[in-house]
């Protein structure tokens, strides 16, 4: 396991990992109840773990099987709009990023871009 898929990308520190939803959960559930702080639970396509996520900040996604980005990866593929939005939204105020979200013509959801949308 690549120990950089193990770090979040916005504090670089090293994320918490959990073999099964239920695990996950109950450490979501303990962190609500000892420090108020409303957690979910994800499951994680590159480490095949299981990671908890702030509840503001959580944006379902899957890998998409047909778009790739400017590097050959595979696309996140965003199930919602509003949740493309809001992880663009994230992007910009921590990274400076500008992302425009686009709909996925292969799948039903959505995308995230750098380039401009005419």
């Amino acid at each position: 396991m690549n120990n950089s898929t193990l770090c979040t990308t916005r504090t670089g520190k090293p994320r918490a990992c959990y073999s099964t939803q239920e695990q996950a959960q109950s450490a979501a559930d303990y962190a609500e109840s000892a420090y108020g702080n409303a957690m979910v639970p994800y499951f994680c396509n590159r480490c095949s773990y299981w990671h908890l996520c702030p509840k503001d900040r959580h944006t379902p996604s899957t890998i998409c099987n047909h778009c790739t980005d400017g590097n050959g990866r595979p696309k996140q593929l965003y199930l919602t709009y509003e949740s493309a939005k809001k992880r663009a939204q994230l992007r910009y105020e921590e990274d400076g990023v500008l992302l425009n979200v686009y709909e996925c013509c292969h799948n039903r959801g959505w995308h995230l871009t750098k380039n401009d949308l005419w």
